[in-house]
C-alpha cells in the first residue's frame, strides 16, 4: 500500500514538472524581443554668453520610424562628475524633443530615454555649451585741470569725469586713481570715489610742470579706461 501511494505521489510530481515546463517553453516562445531605439543630440548654439539660453534637442527612433509620444530625460553633469536629471518631455509626432537652458558656466548635457515594454533603453551622446563671460561695458575718462599754468608754490585741481562710453551715463561711487607720469611710466598718488555725477578733482601742488593721467582700474563688469595725459606748466614766482 505505501509502495503504491508512493508510486502515485512521484509521478505526479513528475507530471506536473513537467507541465510547468511546457508551460515555461510557451511562454518564452511567446515574448516579444523589444525594438531597438537610437537618440541623437544637438544644441542650438555651441557657445553663449553668461545670462543668455540655449537649446538641446534630439530625435528619438526605433530603425527608420519616429518614437513618439515617449519620455526623454535631460541630463546635465555636475561638478561631482555625475549626471543628474533636469526634466523629462514626451517626442514629438517626428520623434523629437527640445530643452530649453540656461547654464551659467560651461555645462555638459545627454539625454535619455529609460525604455518601454516594447522598446529598449538607450542614451544619447554628450554635447557641450560653452558659456563665455559677458563683455565689459566700455567706460570713458576724461581730465582736465582748473589751470594749465600757475606759478611755483601754487595748487591746482585735477579734475575728472567717468561716464558709460556707450550713453554717457555717469558712473558715481567708482575709484579714480591720479596717476604721474614721469620718464614714460604712471606712478599712483591717491585715488577717490566719484560723486553723485561721475566727478572726481584731486588737488595737486606740483614743484615743477607735471603730467598727470587719471585711471579707473573697472569692475566685473564696468571696463578699466585711462584719460588723456595733462600737463600743469610751473612758472617760477615772480
Amino acid at each position: 500500500m505505501r509502495t503504491s501511494l508512493t508510486r502515485l505521489v512521484a509521478g505526479t510530481a513528475i507530471a506536473a514538472t513537467a507541465l510547468l515546463g511546457a508551460a515555461g517553453v510557451a511562454s518564452a516562445s511567446t515574448t516579444t524581443a523589444k525594438l531597438p531605439t537610437t537618440l541623437s543630440i544637438v544644441e542650438a548654439k555651441s557657445t553663449i554668453t553668461v545670462g543668455q539660453s540655449d537649446t538641446v534637442g534630439g530625435t528619438l527612433d526605433s530603425g527608420s520610424k519616429p518614437v513618439v509620444h515617449h519620455i526623454v530625460q535631460l541630463d546635465v553633469l555636475g561638478k561631482d562628475k555625475k549626471w543628474h536629471a533636469l526634466e523629462e518631455k514626451y517626442t514629438g509626432k517626428y520623434g523629437k524633443v527640445a530643452f530649453g537652458v540656461r547654464p551659467a558656466h560651461t555645462s555638459a548635457y545627454a539625454l535619455i530615454f529609460k525604455g518601454t515594454a516594447k522598446y529598449k533603453a538607450t542614451h544619447s551622446g554628450v554635447v557641450v555649451v560653452v558659456v563665455k563671460p559677458a563683455p565689459k561695458v566700455a567706460t570713458t575718462l576724461v581730465a582736465t585741470p582748473a589751470e594749465a599754468s600757475i606759478t611755483a608754490g601754487s595748487t591746482d585741481v585735477v579734475g575728472g569725469v567717468l561716464t558709460i562710453t556707450k550713453d554717457t551715463k555717469a558712473l558715481p561711487g567708482q575709484w579714480v586713481w591720479l596717476d604721474v607720469v614721469a620718464n614714460g611710466k604712471l606712478h599712483a598718488v591717491k585715488a577717490f570715489k566719484t560723486g553723485k555725477f561721475g566727478k572726481v578733482a584731486f588737488k595737486v601742488k606740483p614743484a615743477a610742470t607735471t603730467t598727470y593721467e587719471l585711471v579707473y582700474l573697472g569692475t566685473k563688469v564696468l571696463a578699466p579706461t585711462v584719460s588723456l595725459p595733462v600737463t600743469v606748466t610751473v612758472t617760477a614766482a615772480s
